[in-house]
């Protein structure tokens, strides 16, 4: 069995009202002497996102429900039987986005209508947020 790693924290203007986590800080260069030689900011969506690879959907918005299904659908035929789940506990996010603990049932029935399973990913602040989510789905 495979585990695909996944994260909902992504918006777009048409779906969200403003671009998340595509537009995040550019990661600067560990080595001051050599970070200063690189541009500073944020990334510009839609052309210049915070990826190392550019998404065939686009900059995407994790909350649009088609999306969510071809993800799903993606996944399968991909052979993965886990998806890896990486989502903030209920109402916190990181500096790029907001919250996102509202998706978790979204995610859990799409896996489940394509025969995945779900794992969150274990972090000492997540394990003990995630039980809640599942009982309300």
């Amino acid at each position: 069995c495979s585990y695909l790693h996944s994260s909902v924290w992504y918006g777009n203007p048409s779906m969200d009202g403003k671009y998340m986590h595509w537009d995040h800080v550019l990661v600067p260069h560990w080595d001051p002497k050599i970070a200063a030689s690189y541009p500073k900011g944020r990334h510009m969506p839609p052309e210049d996102i915070g990826s190392s690879f550019y998404p065939e959907l686009g900059p995407y918005s994790s909350r649009d429900p088609d999306l969510l299904e071809s993800h799903m659908e993606q996944i399968g035929a991909a052979a993965a039987g886990v998806l890896v789940l990486s989502w903030y506990p209920p109402g916190l996010a990181d500096d790029n986005g907001e919250p996102t603990e509202d998706l978790v049932p979204a995610v859990l029935d799409a896996a489940h209508r394509h025969n995945l399973k779900v794992r969150n990913r274990p972090t000492e602040r997540q394990t003990d947020t995630f039980i809640p989510l599942l009982q309300k789905s």
